[in-house]
């Protein structure tokens, strides 16, 4: 049993984990403690079996959609198999090689093993300074005059540190810690969103999938599984289909459809690559016909969360048997396709599934900021208004519809579009604990908002803010709450994330590579509500201001600014205002 002291403790390794560890370890004045239950690091894009990562506005994500942090992953990624792949022409020379689809709309999908891999990489070489303990579960939580003072593990090993964030995804130090919580459905009273239910159901929550890798190998080979224990009864209560959603046939897309079952979630397009080991499309199935239908996670009790995790594998291989030896084919003739062989490489796992649940919801944090539908939904704005509302604390941004998935103990299925949305800062931070910080799914959202944060690049965003932020309290000595609501502190902090390349505004336009003091200027003047952008994402940063621009740039602020002579472009215009009213911009 050891006493260990760091500067920031982070529990749990899920995509958003990883983000924060990574993000809180790039001060060279930190020290950071990553505790990881499991063998895996990234959660719903490694272990949980994600391998289509959950992105909308994919013209955007490559370029200012996405934090840099975000991208630099994908293009470690890129590389990984550029040095270990025989790419074929088309997939050498994709502008940017997306390893499940030579596609360049599709959202970026990739094996979870070559993900695993590159994350580990990536937190390797912050060694000196991040160290990650895998197999370490966090069994108690010690709080004090309003702060955590250290977390014990199963071993008897006690973390002390000055901040502390909760990256599991199922917000396992919420009740360790006493902050208080909520998972399902809140009350339309409680939230006032308009598609919130009458009364409270907590039991509304989301359902798990277990994904499991399948391989098209060629037409002629068969690689039916095992009839599995239980399977008419598993089929019966799962109602296995082919058609969900867009989703219209199996391995082609048939009228009314825009996308296939196996290609839903495909990692291994094999146009991408000359030959073998990537000669056949792979892939993880991950729809409907497998999220769990009889139970979900937390149950509050270990051996019930193992039995819940067991049950939703055993629906992922009926399903897998069913798509082998029922389905309908889609040319109709006949029933099954014997050729898709489960790839046990994927994970490691004998059975091809993946080695943890897929979560998509989380308790939640009672947050001093929490989001809601109103925030966010496109039917609470004005036509053609192109971003949700504005946060000035933003520390993110996402895009995703709300998307909660249905199940048959009483989840109902819930959609609906979004407009560009913010993280906003307060949404991290619980309103009873001072060092505290969400760092996953476990943000101040409702059941319905989670929907849309749950997804990939937010969650990455979430750690990539909650980790800087973390950083920022350490080397200046305040308490995340101390930042919260604190104007001055809010936008040091914001320029920290901004200095890293992490969008906190939606712009379309505005680089950070090309530029990372406009960058930096034109997001705290988006934040701020100085530039706007009304019209668009667009802010036109090399476009030209005029006097009469000047004049009510001056009034939105209420302050009179000395604005030079001569020419000025809208870029330099967000500098100078940074400046004059004091605002950081490097």
């Amino acid at each position: 049993m050891s006493a260990l002291r760091y500067d920031v403790v982070v529990v749990g390794a899920s995509f958003g984990g990883v983000a924060a560890a990574l993000a809180a370890a790039a001060d060279p004045k930190v020290r950071v403690a990553l505790l990881e239950s499991s063998q895996w690091i990234g959660g719903q894009a490694t272990s949980q079996g994600v391998t289509r990562w959950d992105e909308a506005g994919v013209d955007l994500i490559e370029t200012t959609g996405s934090p840099k942090s975000y991208r630099d992953v994908r293009h470690a990624i890129r590389a990984w198999f550029r040095e270990n792949a025989p790419l074929s022409t088309f997939g050498q020379n994709s502008q940017y090689f997306n390893p499940g689809f030579a596609e360049p709309s599709f959202p970026f999908s990739v094996d979870p093993t070559v993900t695993h891999q590159v994350l580990k990489a990536q937190v390797a070489a912050l060694a000196a300074r991040l160290d990650l303990r895998l197999g370490t579960s966090v069994t108690k939580v010690n709080v004090q005059n309003g702060s955590v003072t250290s977390v014990m593990t199963s071993a008897g090993d006690s973390y002390s540190a000055g901040v502390f964030l909760d990256a599991t995804d199922l917000g396992d130090l919420l009740p360790l810690a006493g902050i208080p919580w909520k998972i399902g459905a809140e009350a339309q009273s409680d939230t006032n969103e308009p598609d919130a239910p009458p009364v409270a159901h907590p039991e509304w929550i989301q359902p798990i999938t277990v994904p499991i890798a399948l391989e098209n190998r060629p037409s002629g080979e068969n690689h039916v599984l095992p009839k599995p224990a239980n399977y008419d009864d598993i089929a019966r209560a799962q109602s296995f289909r082919v058609t969900e959603g867009d989703i219209r046939g199996v391995l082609t897309v048939l009228p009314g459809g825009s996308e296939t079952l196996f290609g839903y979630r495909q990692y291994v397009d094999s146009r991408n690559f000359a030959g073998a080991p990537y000669a056949n499309n792979r892939t993880t199935l991950n729809v409907g016909s497998n999220d769990y239908q009889s139970a979900t996670l937390p149950t509050g009790n270990a051996a019930k969360d193992a039995a819940v995790y067991a049950a939703a594998r055993d629906v992922s291989i009926a399903f897998a048997y069913w798509l082998q030896t029922q389905c309908e084919r889609d040319d109709g003739n006949g029933n099954g396709y014997p050729n898709l062989m489960v790839r046990t490489d994927a994970f490691g796992t004998a059975d091809g599934c993946a080695p943890q649940a897929y979560i998509r919801e989380s308790r939640r944090i009672d947050a001093m900021t929490r989001v809601v539908q109103q925030d966010i939904a496109a039917s609470s704005f004005p036509n053609n208004t192109p971003r949700a509302r504005n946060f000035t604390d933003s520390c993110g941004i996402g895009w995703y519809a709300v998307d909660v998935h249905p199940s048959t103990y009483g989840t109902p299925w819930h959609g609906f579009a979004n407009l560009r949305f913010q993280v906003p800062l307060g949404a991290l931070v619980p309103k009873q604990l001072d060092n505290f910080v969400a760092s996953c799914k476990n943000i101040g959202a409702t059941h319905l908002t989670s929907g849309a944060y749950r997804v990939h690049p937010v969650e990455w965003a979430i750690g990539e803010a909650a980790g800087t932020l973390a950083a920022f309290c350490t080397t200046q000595g305040v308490k995340p709450k101390d930042v919260v609501g604190n104007a001055d502190r809010t936008r040091s902090y914001q320029y920290r994330l901004l200095a890293r390349g992490t969008p906190i505004f939606w712009w379309s336009d505005v680089s950070f590579e090309n530029d990372p003091q406009t960058y930096a200027a034109v997001h705290l003047c988006g934040v701020n509500g100085v530039f706007s952008g009304e019209a668009g994402l667009t802010f036109d940063p090399s476009g030209a201001i005029s006097a009469t621009d000047q004049q009510t740039l001056s009034e939105r602020l209420g302050k009179s600014l000395d604005w030079p002579s001569g020419p000025m472009t809208r870029g330099q215009a967000a500098i100078f205002i940074c400046r004059q009213m004091g605002w950081p911009v490097g």
